[in-house]
């Protein structure tokens, strides 16, 4: 597996290369840059399979890198600090990031993500780009993929997700239900500043298609549809229901 580090410091690249060589002996570091301007001429040289790139660098972020490349022919994995808008991005284009510092075994899987999925596809790329030029969350699409297929969904759609172990059903209102690799807790975090609220451990409801919380304990959503309400929860969604 051919990679490429980009981060503009020194120490990161290396503490990265050694970590590589502990927890994915199988990567193969071809070359380093530690900017935008030198990673283009190094991607072009070497063309890896995956590329560890910096979120925040002096000179042009990670996202100007990529919009300078045009399209890309290989797998990305961002690191970064704790810049929230531009996880919140990349969570929505369904694209791998790990945190500064990096752990071995976050980095490891990571990697095992990257060996059992294709590589980005151009439209993909595309919508990257347009989720990281967004003001915030409310204008960003979801990646979804159903087959071969990558689907680029409004949150407005999802109805209600649904956990089912690792793995998350996400239902929307015309009646398509996707499988995502992420967990409810990853889509938790990223649809609550939309209105989305955790009812129970495994659901995760639209505010917005909710018709009302019954007396059962099940919010009753506009299809009929009822979901479960965890008892500790009660309290605090039909708080959020009364707003």
């Amino acid at each position: 597996m051919r990679a490429v580090i980009v981060d503009d410091e020194l120490e990161a690249r290396t503490v990265l290369r050694a970590m590589l060589q502990r927890h994915a002996p199988e990567v193969n570091i071809l070359a380093e840059a530690s900017s935008v301007a030198l990673a283009v001429d190094v991607l072009n040289e070497h063309k890896p399979d995956i590329l560890f790139l910096d979120v925040q660098m002096p000179g042009g972020d990670g996202f100007e890198l990529l919009k300078r490349l045009g399209n890309w022919d290989f797998d990305v994995i961002f690191i970064t600090g704790s810049q929230h808008h531009a996880i919140q991005a990349i969570r929505f284009s369904a694209l791998d990031y790990l945190m500064k510092p990096v752990l071995g075994d976050e980095l490891r899987a990571a990697i095992d993500r990257h060996i059992a999925k294709r590589a980005i596809a151009p439209e993909e790329q595309k919508q990257l780009l347009h989720n990281i030029a967004q003001p915030d969350e409310r204008t960003m699409k979801l990646t979804l993929t159903s087959g071969d297929r990558s689907y680029f969904v409004d949150p407005a759609e999802v109805v209600w997700c649904e956990a089912d172990v690792n793995y998350t059903n996400l239902h929307l209102n015309d009646e398509r239900r996707f499988v995502s690799a992420r967990t409810l807790k990853d889509y938790e975090d990223m649809l609550t500043p939309l209105g989305f609220l955790r009812t129970h451990r495994s659901y995760l409801v639209n505010r917005t298609h909710i018709d009302h919380l019954d007396r059962s304990g099940f919010v009753v959503l506009r299809n009929g549809k009822r979901v479960e309400v965890a008892s500790r929860r009660k309290e605090d969604v039909a708080r959020a229901l009364a707003g």
